[in-house]
């Protein structure tokens, strides 16, 4: 089949000119060319379909659902949408120019619709596991954490939009090494619930869990993909060649990445679960799991057939009072446990023994320990990444003023 646009043609749109440069990727009725804004020389993706060359409307239908959601995303992971328009090989047309056509897919005119993206320049995690390469422990959970960023955008979207087509090949990683999600041609723009829930079934056979396979996607089966493509990535094996239990359906993590760290095994392996109902329910579950900000309930121990780590399916709400505190959680109550004993002592048994500016002078004991914890709550509550860092930041402030009082106001008083 000949591509769709050539080097060195121009290519009109609704909002600029594009100046060709090469093709870069090639499907079975699509074509995606490198290519040059004419305004300001800018380097973008036209993402080309042949009306043409369809076999049914289905390719139409995606392409144009991609369109779509692309128009609407802002997230500095995501390729920036620059427009959609039909183009008859001389001038653009609005795409809604293709719905005066009444003809079937194949003896259609030579109309092509295109989508212009930012170009992102850099390799794919596919290109990386074809070349050998392996990524150690701390870059796979870097690269999982800014993922499950994108995942936390796209799923808190009104309606949630679901990707469903995650594998290696649609993260690339720019030479700095920062991922960004691609491909939206699969995406669902809305999730249902019931026997209405059955949708098109698309995605990557092995990348994508049961209930996609039945037509069911949902924000948890984004999850699954995304786990799977770290274990591809890490272990550099498609998925049907990843160790099996025959007894749970699950990927055996730990038999695929010994090396990982415990925590980022779990994550792995809760996002891994074959039945939706045992899944970490959201990308946020999953990001606060990995940064140590929440540890999920055990599991029962009179159920065998249940892993040591789970979180059951339910709304992120419902989800809260099976999470038991955090051990930095504990940390700000200690503090503010120890600075009220420390007051105690001091206003109580050392009262009467100690002068009025000696109780002053003591007072950073006790008061230092209560700013602390209490900074912390207020980090964890604001959601802060590092709730330890706001703690101290929050401890030394008021250290700070504490002594300012003592020294230069308390005097004068």
């Amino acid at each position: 089949m000949q591509p769709a646009l050539t080097p060195q043609q121009t290519v009109h749109g609704l909002c600029d000119s594009y100046t060709v440069e090469r093709p870069i990727g090639t499907g079975g009725f699509g074509h995606t060319f490198l290519a040059r804004r004419r305004s300001d020389g800018r380097a973008v993706n036209l993402k080309v379909l042949r009306l043409d060359r369809m076999d049914d409307w289905k390719a139409l239908e995606l392409f144009e659902r991609e369109a779509r959601a692309l128009a609407t995303l802002d997230h500095p992971r995501i390729p920036r949408h620059h427009e959609y328009f039909a183009f008859d090989g001389q001038q653009p047309l609005p795409p809604t120019a293709i719905g005066e056509l009444d003809e079937t897919p194949g003896a259609l005119p030579e109309l092509q619709l295109v989508l212009v993206q930012d170009y992102i320049p850099g390799r794919s995690l596919q290109q990386l596991i074809d070349e050998g390469l392996q990524l150690e422990g701390p870059r796979v959970a870097e690269l999982l954490r800014a993922l499950l960023e994108v995942l936390v955008y796209l799923h808190g979207l009104h309606p949630p939009i679901v990707h469903r087509d995650i594998k290696p090949s649609n993260i690339i990683l720019t030479p700095e090494g920062v991922p960004f999600l691609i491909d939206f041609g699969a995406i669902q723009t809305r999730v249902q619930v019931g026997s209405a829930m059955g949708s098109t079934n698309v995605g990557t056979f092995g990348f994508f869990p049961m209930e996609q396979i039945m037509g069911k996607a949902a924000p948890a089966s984004d999850l699954y993909s995304l786990a799977m493509t770290m274990l591809v990535t890490i272990s550099g094996a498609p998925p049907e060649r990843l160790p099996l239990d025959e007894r749970t359906g699950k990927v055996g993590v730990h038999e695929v990445a010994p090396q990982l760290d415990a925590r980022l095994q779990a994550a792995l392996d809760a996002m891994l679960e074959p039945i939706i109902g045992n899944r970490l329910p959201t990308a946020q579950t999953a990001l606060d799991f990995l940064n140590g900000e929440i540890v999920l309930e055990p599991r029962r121990a009179e159920d065998p057939q249940m892993t040591p780590v789970h979180l059951p399916m339910r709304a992120p709400s419902e989800s809260l009072p099976h999470l038991r505190r955090s051990s930095l959680q504990w940390l700000w109550a200690a503090s503010i446990g120890l600075g009220g004993l420390g007051a105690g002592l001091v206003y109580i048994v050392f009262f009467d023994a100690l002068s009025e500016t000696q109780l002053v002078r003591v007072s950073p004991l006790w008061l230092t320990p209560i700013v602390f914890g209490v900074g912390g709550i207020a980090g964890e509550n604001h959601r802060t990444r590092h709730p330890l860092a706001t703690a101290c930041m929050w401890a030394g402030i008021g250290t700070i003023l504490l002594i300012a009082f003592i020294y230069g106001i308390f005097p004068t008083l």
